[in-house]
């Protein structure tokens, strides 16, 4: 049972523990959790923008990554089959990445698989107490935010 009360190693604890589980539950199909964070935010921007791509820059920026970290994940992943690139129409010196239809079929187990973990970890809240734990953390996360 965990007994230290500093809020900074408990937040790291939670953070170690949830990322190192959710990332052996990924990389037992193959897929590490920043790859999983683009191809989900890949596949959602485009559902919502009618089948746009992103450019890895735009990926970098939304996943508040840097760009040759993003530009290696891209790598990755296009070698893998789960995104393609396409020529930027807006831009000729950048692409548009896409998420393939193997991903979007992927995706739906690995969205199911995140929500089981999501109810995993908020297991024994209440609804309110999960909505307040949100909030505190979106608080926390703009406070650190503000120190940059």
């Amino acid at each position: 049972m965990l007994k230290d009360k500093d809020i900074g190693y408990i937040l790291h604890k939670v953070s170690m523990l949830a990322k190192n589980n959710f990332s052996n539950k990924l990389n037992a199909i193959g897929i590490t959790t920043r790859q999983f964070a683009v191809l989900k935010d890949l596949y959602y921007y485009q559902k919502k923008e009618l089948d746009s791509g992103l450019s890895p820059a735009s990926i970098a920026e939304r996943l508040e990554c840097d760009r040759p970290t993003i530009s290696g994940i891209i790598d990755r992943l296009e070698n893998q089959g789960w995104v393609e690139r396409f020529d930027n129409p807006d831009d000729k010196r950048s692409v548009i990445i896409k998420v393939t239809n193997k991903a979007i079929d992927k995706l739906q187990e690995l969205e199911k698989m995140h929500s089981e973990y999501r109810d995993t970890i908020v297991k024994g809240f209440t609804e309110e107490e999960i909505n307040d734990f949100r909030n505190y953390l979106f608080r926390v996360v703009n406070n650190l935010k503000e120190m940059q």
